[in-house]
């Protein structure tokens, strides 16, 4: 026992080496995963190590920005669902906030003297380019919310639309409206010599019609714009949400422990296109020029992080607004996060962080060039959809106000030439409206599968998007005019604005003609005013039922034939011979000079003979053809 306590007790009781005591490590931080990342970076960005204090002196993060700040905010206006729980992207929770380029640690910092001082120029070009894109995706996103919800862009045109239309009925029509009237009466008293029963029900229903419609117009102007409004926008918010960006809301299965209203899309299909063209046009190209690419790993984990540490949301910037003194806190708070993600790139990534650092400045002037390129090619399309579909909207409301004064002349049906060019006009832009609206919803939908595949290059990405646009305008490109579809020309339409009354003062004269024969005889002045009777309607019975015959350039029917002369023809010129000599021809034209020609008719041989010299006798007329029977009628 002893012998054994001796040799055990060193080993169980006595103390451990030197050399076996542990060596003191700093505890690893248990790092979040790519789908961690995307998931929640806000969780994992808390788990990442402080910046010590040595970078801090070395670096200097960005300034984040709000929403509405630079040429991009200037479009940019904070949406409904920003402020309510669901499914956000990026533009309705940052606006245009963001998008720029900035050099990270070489202002002032530890690695002033390694960076070239002619790089600083050429990340300020980049920087410039990324924001040109940035307003022009901004803007492209504000006419389209606006396009698609016109409540809120012509809300202030209500008080202008009720007060001018109560002003001009007032003023112009029930003033100058009496005196159309009686001429109106008038002219139907004028109309009743001629015992024209339907001419004048419609000239009096006409009256009638406009005075009614007038009437109701300026009774209820901002009504009457909104009943429009209301019918178009219903229908294109069916083809919308058919058609548009998806509704992007999570099933209540896969909603875990969330709320349900947080699950919840409460995004419009037009704030839904706003986010789809802002993380596909700037997010992405953003990325190629802060970290080298959009699809690494680096960029997977750490850009959304990166992105929300320069960037402001709405309910921050509300809650700055609110209460400046915080500003400052909430300013080194995004700083802090900038260093801490970017020192976990120097960490993870050095060739990431030489981008980040702006060291790669002409990889960034590619990036921002092609940021501008895809910004331009997909606004075409979409700036031109929305704008036509804003200008529809704007001409109800102008032709609310235009009504009476075009409703004062044109109860005068002769002299309606400029109400109906007011209503095709009106008809012209509910089609452009909905053609328009249609095919910006389809568009974007298809701007959406191209930028959310990712086998497609990032290159043939941007060209589809193009030739979406391409095709849709060229699909599109027959109902771009604004009155085409109503029938009218632009320049047939200005030709003809000061010629309604000649078309009155025709009227009127044909009125007063009396009218000798009217089913199938009109008078016809010439020019040495005599009066020629023309027959304007052959009858059946005189029609040829060879359809070669009445050809153009046949030969002129005679009196046997038809029973009555054509009109214009002048008499057939009797040749030499008596009686018995063929029939003549009608007038040559000029440009063929006079020949005997063989008759159509077969002429019977005659029961005298005219003796010719040097004539051989005549051959014995040919057998007459049987007559020509008409495919269908065998």
């Amino acid at each position: 026992m002893l012998a054994t306590a001796t040799l055990v007790w060193p080993v169980l009781g006595g103390a451990a080496p030197a050399s076996a005591a542990p060596v003191p490590s700093r505890a690893k931080v248990a790092l979040c995963t790519t789908a961690e990342w995307e998931a929640n970076f806000r969780d994992c960005v808390d788990r990442l190590a402080d910046v010590g204090q040595n970078i801090r002196d070395c670096v200097k993060a960005p300034t984040p920005s709000t929403p509405d700040q630079g040429l991009g905010g200037w479009f940019a206006t904070r949406p409904e669902a920003s402020g309510k729980p669901g499914v956000k992207g990026m533009y309705t929770e940052y606006g245009n906030a963001g998008y720029s380029y900035e050099t990270y640690d070489d202002t002032g910092g530890c690695a002033s003297d390694v960076i070239d001082p002619g790089s600083k120029v050429f990340n300020k070009i980049a920087d410039g380019e990324i924001r040109i894109a940035a307003a022009i995706i901004g803007a492209s996103n504000a006419l389209r919310e606006r396009a698609w919800d016109p409540s809120t862009m012509w809300d202030w045109a209500d008080p202008l639309v009720e007060q001018a239309t109560k002003a001009i009925y007032e003023r112009v029509f029930s003033v100058f409206g009496i005196i159309t009237l009686c001429v109106v009466g008038i002219y139907l008293l004028w109309r009743s010599r001629q015992s024209d029963m339907s001419n004048a029900m419609t000239t009096a229903g006409w009256a009638v019609l406009v005075m009614v419609a007038v009437t109701a117009i300026a009774a209820w102007p901002v009504r009457s714009a909104n009943v429009a409004d209301g019918t178009l926008v219903t229908t294109l918010n069916v083809v919308h949400e058919a058609v548009g960006p998806r509704d992007k809301s999570i099933p209540a299965d896969r909603c875990g422990s969330l709320s349900p209203a947080a699950c919840k899309d409460n995004r419009p299909p037009a704030l839904r296109a706003g986010d789809t063209a802002t993380e596909t046009m700037l997010y992405r190209n953003w990325l190629r020029g802060a970290l080298g690419s959009s699809d690494s790993e680096t960029a997977r984990k750490y850009g959304r992080a990166l992105y929300d540490a320069k960037a402001f949301t709405w309910e921050e910037a509300a809650r700055i607004a609110a209460n400046p003194g915080t500003r400052s806190a909430a300013v080194e708070a995004k700083q802090e996060q900038w260093m801490k993600v970017a020192e976990q790139i120097h960490q993870e990534d050095p060739e990431a962080y030489e981008y980040l650092r702006g060291a790669r400045d002409s990889d960034r002037i590619g990036a921002g060039l092609i940021a501008i390129l895809a910004a331009i090619l997909f606004a075409m399309f979409d700036l031109t959809a929305s704008l036509l579909v804003l200008l529809g909207f704007l001409l109800f409301r102008w032709a609310v106000i235009a009504a009476p004064v075009l409703g004062t002349v044109g109860l005068l049906r002769p002299a309606s030439a400029g109400l109906r060019r007011l209503g095709n006009a009106v008809v012209a832009a509910v089609f452009n409206i909905a053609i328009f609206g249609t095919g910006a919803a389809i568009y974007l939908f298809a701007v959406d599968l191209v930028m959310s595949t990712p086998t497609i290059p990032g290159w043939l990405q941007v060209v589809l998007v193009w030739l979406c646009g391409v095709v849709g305008w060229l699909l599109l490109r027959p109902y771009r005019r604004i009155t085409q579809l109503g029938g009218k020309d632009s320049t047939e339409v200005i030709g003809s604005a000061s010629s309604w009354h000649r078309r009155f003062f025709r009227d009127v004269r044909s009125a007063s003609r009396l009218e000798n024969d009217s089913d199938d005889r009109t008078d016809v002045r010439g020019k040495n005013r005599s009066v020629v009777i023309q027959q304007t309607n052959v009858r059946p019975e005189a029609r040829h039922e060879d359809p070669a015959q009445s050809a153009v350039g046949s030969r002129s029917e005679t009196s046997t034939d038809r029973g009555t002369d054509p009109p214009g023809t002048p008499p057939a010129d009797a040749p030499a011979g008596g009686s018995g000599s063929r029939p003549g021809r009608g007038r040559p034209s000029r440009r063929r000079p006079a020949e005997w020609t063989e008759p159509d008719v077969p002429v019977e041989n005659p029961s005298y003979v005219i003796y010719r010299p040097d004539s051989a006798p005549a051959p014995d007329p040919a057998p007459a053809p049987a007559p020509r029977i008409r495919s269908e009628a065998r």
